[in-house]
């Protein structure tokens, strides 16, 4: 019996066919480092692909995903769309390993890992992680393969070939964030336009998200905004875990507006619709432009582009802020040009 089966319909199907015919093809060819860029929160589909088709050949294959494993999309597809059971997750433990032509781990995990490979995929685009482009330079090559692939938002490896994957399974453009820069202490007060902004969210019926650095800012814009709860008339959380139901459950729940409050981008993975983000803070050292591109990409990640937006507040303008904004610019800007999304 075939280790494969078909797709079971067509929104299964690869949707960036070009791209992926394209990174399969370098696969075939002798050719050992290729740079994937892509959009945040991409799906895998191209990778499954890949490694559906080195199985056939009988190739051992590293996947490494810092996602956690009760989320690992690519799994989830192994499972539901294909018969393949030849694999394991790594976490250390060397029982078994040698008959696997599957091998799936993290970063911390793949960093134990002894085994020689036909090909090594790091997957840095299927969720955030804070791991820099010389952190995941550093693990891969340490680990003997023919072939080298890494996923990101930018090229990592320094040699080799780049494919872009521009365009995401939504068929929109990533958000570009606008940015807001004002002389006021915001840790004392609210900016005149972001009250503005919120209540044209509320009165939209919108979902929104605030983001803080850290746990003592987010306590102090919740105290901010929850003084001022019956000029904006909607539910004010302060995110935490014991209420991560309750606002799961509001999240839910369409055209009702809610403020969520959160210090730390992920503790809070659900798709949302009709989304806005703001980054309170954003010129605070902890938002590289990385984690910053990601939180853009956390928008139209349910159903679409809804006229959604991503605010950079802070007080002065940093490189990290322009670059985020540089990168998802890019990304919309080559997948107009190939006509993969109209903007």
């Amino acid at each position: 019996m075939s280790i494969f089966k078909v797709f079971k319909n067509k929104n299964e199907s690869i949707k960036d066919e070009h791209a992926d015919q394209n990174v399969m093809n370098w696969v075939k060819k002798n050719k050992k480092y290729l740079n994937v860029v892509s959009i945040p929160y991409n799906n895998s589909l191209t990778f499954l692909e890949i490694i559906l088709e080195l199985i056939k050949e009988n190739k051992k294959i590293l996947y490494i995903t810092n996602q956690d494993i009760k989320d690992i999309s690519l799994l989830k597809k192994i499972r539901t769309i294909t018969s393949f059971r030849n694999y394991c997750y790594f976490r250390g433990n060397y029982t078994n390993l040698e008959d696997k032509l599957l091998i799936i781990t993290n970063y911390d995990s793949a960093y134990l890992m002894k085994d020689n490979f036909y090909c090594i995929i790091y997957d840095d685009i299927n969720c955030y992680s804070e791991y820099q482009a010389k952190d995941i330079r550093g693990l891969i090559y340490k680990i003997k393969s023919e072939k080298y692939i890494v996923a990101s938002i930018e090229p990592v490896l320094e040699e080799g070939d780049i494919i872009e994957i521009t365009k995401n399974t939504r068929d929109i453009p990533i958000i570009e964030p606008r940015i807001i820069t004002t002389k006021i202490d915001t840790n004392k007060e609210i900016p005149y336009m972001i009250y503005d902004y919120m209540k044209w969210f509320v009165k939209s019926r919108r979902k929104v998200i605030l983001y803080a650095p850290d746990n003592q800012k987010a306590d102090k814009i919740y105290r901010q905004i929850s003084d001022l709860r019956e000029d904006i008339r909607t539910s004010i959380i302060r995110y935490n875990d014991s209420n991560i139901n309750i606002i799961k459950k509001r999240l839910k729940m369409r055209d009702e507006p809610i403020i969520i409050i959160i210090d730390n981008m992920n503790t809070f993975h659900m798709e949302v619709n009709n989304l806005d983000i703001i980054v309170y803070f954003a010129d605070d050292e902890s938002y590289d432009y990385k984690k910053l591109t990601y939180i853009c990409g956390k928008v139209g990640m349910k159903e679409g582009f809804s006229n959604s937006e991503v605010i950079f507040l802070a007080n002065n303008l940093t490189l990290d802020m322009e670059k985020a904004k540089s990168i998802t610019r890019n990304f919309n800007k080559v997948a107009w040009e190939k006509g993969l999304i109209n903007i």
